[in-house]
């Protein structure tokens, strides 16, 4: 049997020597879409009545024959892009939804230790002697406190069975005794490299795992099956679809049940992935984020120069590095204690060389650079790593580097990302809701701070350029939760400045792609460009803030491609316009 190295190796090489020829792909069809409004943003042309599309492209005129969709008064919009979000993770909590939490206890609507401990015991009733019982969503906010658990009720729980319960955030495992066994944790076990061991003050470990000290026992928890992970890969596909997204950047499948490890033979997830997409092709353009360091990432850039197009929906872009961990459970690197835990300044991943040196081979392989860095000195490393790699190549597109999330920075570095000229991919979810007192930031940073934490506002006045991503690794929200989080959240781009202004602007970070070879791409709805665009029920832009909320996406159409309707607005479209046009539809055709 080969190695798992080597079989990584097969894979990989299978994958991307398969190229395009994944099967047919429906062609796109010849559209005319009249009588709603259309909302270009094109400056010279704001506005338009009708939009005609030509194989694939938004053209000047409707081709003979094209077949006309009456749009009764709805608003066209160029397409979403989500430019942080997992495939893998997302699928599995749809599909978990869908068949009753058979796979992993959701904890995510717990509101007590004794409610958490209740689902453990729960699950261990009906599960087999010693099975492992997993668990995700939970947060120690929920139930009142911002002290990370102990394992005490976990363990009274399921004292036989090993416990894996991954933190909301997707940085911090909750495990019990009998997991901390099996992964040979005990007090004299040191803190591994970009990882903690939470410990009781008498150095027993606490049963609180930080970052990569999770891969001390992830690798034991049994995967779903290869067909729950196949299935979940169109779910979460179907499901963006349906939001109105076009294209996607997947920053790496967290393992099940979803935690930040490296371990795991991502290639075999990929390769389940072009399974999905073969199959059928998937309603979503979708740009992998390969993790690093890791058995896929070293086959990847070891290999000869080869495209990076698996087929016309999946394209391998960047390689996704881990700086640091995330603030809720105070594993994001900060240069100063946390404001309520003053043992601790989170728990740095990577050197800066370390970034260096995979940012180099990355950019050598055709590859862009996307490194998670939340907390202020992990941002202040990636930016000296962006820094040197850009002097190093003078004629280096900045924007083929990415900081993901760029949550908390130091002064400086807020003027120096903007420099750089390097993406800012941020999640406007992320920020508190004006009535929080006292807001998240707050919380773990200081009152001091705070007006430094998910400062979009002020970044986009700096001239920052700036991605919207939701990072969604579990059920997605509305479809344009992003953009009201934008427009309403503190320190988000829509307090402070001309409701119109920070309507664009809002909308443009949710639409405009960054490539990592090449400028970004201008979202605008104009001929030749590629015809992304979705169909709302409700103007986007002039629609009360109270009613955001509320508004349907229609249809989504991706590259000309009826990707997803409503059935109520199906049945306005000419059957032309469905059948072998409709990437996941086509069995409606005769």
């Amino acid at each position: 049997m080969a190695s798992p190295k080597v079989y990584t190796a097969i894979v990989l090489c299978t994958i991307l020597g398969s190229g395009r020829a994944q099967g047919p792909r429906p062609a796109a069809g010849n559209l005319l879409l009249t009588g709603g409004r259309i909302l270009t943003l094109d400056p010279a042309h704001p506005v338009a009545q009708t939009l005609a599309i030509t194989n694939g492209r938004i053209a000047g005129a409707a081709a003979p024959g094209a077949a006309t969709v009456e749009l009764q008064g709805a608003v066209v919009v160029p397409g979403l892009v989500d430019h942080h979000v997992h495939l893998f993770n997302v699928g599995i909590a749809l599909l978990n939804d869908r068949e009753h939490g058979r796979l992993f206890i959701d904890l995510s609507a717990v509101r007590s230790l004794a409610e958490v401990a209740g689902l453990v015991r729960g699950r261990v009733e009906r599960a087999p002697a010693g099975a492992w019982i997993v668990g995700a969503g939970w947060s120690q906010a929920s139930w009142g406190t911002q002290a990370l658990p102990a394992n005490d009720s976990l363990n009274a729980a399921a004292p036989d069975n090993p416990v894996f319960l991954a933190r909301t955030d997707g940085h911090a495992g909750w495990v019990n005794a009998r997991t901390l066994a099996l992964g040979g944790i005990t007090a004299s076990t040191p803190d591994p490299a970009g990882g903690a061991i939470g410990r009781l003050r008498s150095g027993e470990p606490s049963g609180i795992l930080l970052e990569r000290a999770n891969e001390l026992v992830t690798p034991r928890i049994p995967p779903p099956s290869d067909g729950d992970a196949t299935a979940a890969f169109r779910l979460a596909a179907e499901a963006l679809a349906a939001r109105g997204v076009v294209e996607v950047y997947d920053a790496g499948t967290l393992p099940f049940p979803g935690v930040v490890s490296l371990t795991p033979d991502l290639g075999h997830f990929l390769e389940l992935l072009r399974r999905a997409d073969s199959a059928a092709a998937l309603p979503i353009r979708v740009n992998l984020m390969i993790p690093a360091p890791s058995r896929l990432a070293d086959s990847l850039l070891a290999g000869p120069p080869r495209s990076r197009t698996l087929s016309s929906q999946l394209r391998i872009t960047h390689l996704k590095l881990f700086a640091d961990g995330a603030l809720g459970s105070r594993g994001a690197a900060l240069t100063h204690p946390y404001a309520d835990d003053g043992a601790t300044s989170g728990v740095p991943r990577m050197r800066t060389d370390e970034i260096v040196a995979l940012g180099r081979r990355a950019l050598d392989a055709g590859l862009g650079v996307a490194t998670h860095a939340i907390g202020d000195e992990a941002v202040k490393r990636t930016l000296d790593a962006y820094e040197r790699l850009l002097g190093e190549r003078p004629g280096l597109d900045p924007s083929r580097l990415r900081i993901e999330h760029f949550s908390y920075a130091r002064e400086e570095d807020f003027a120096r990302a903007v420099r750089l000229g390097v993406v800012l991919s941020i999640q406007s979810n992320f920020n508190s809701s004006p009535g929080d007192d006292p807001p998240f930031g707050t919380a773990r940073l200081g009152a001091a701070n705070e007006p430094r934490v998910y400062a979009w506002d002020r970044l986009v006045r700096m001239g920052a350029r700036m991605a919207e991503g939701s990072d969604y690794f579990t059920r997605p929200a509305e479809a344009l939760a992003g953009y009201l989080a934008a427009l309403t959240r503190r320190n988000a781009v829509g307090p402070g400045r001309p409701d119109a202004e920070a309507r664009l602007l809002a909308l443009r970070m949710q639409t405009t792609l960054f490539p990592p070879v090449g400028s970004p791409q201008d979202p605008s709805l104009r001929p030749g460009r590629i015809a992304d665009l979705v169909i709302l029920s409700a103007d986007p832009l002039s629609a009360p803030i109270a009613e955001l909320g509320g508004i349907a996406v229609l249809a989504t159409v991706n590259a000309g491609r009826i990707a997803y309707a409503t059935e109520a607005f199906r049945r306005r479209l000419p059957a032309t316009a469905t059948c072998r046009r409709s990437v996941f539809r086509s069995e409606d055709c005769p």
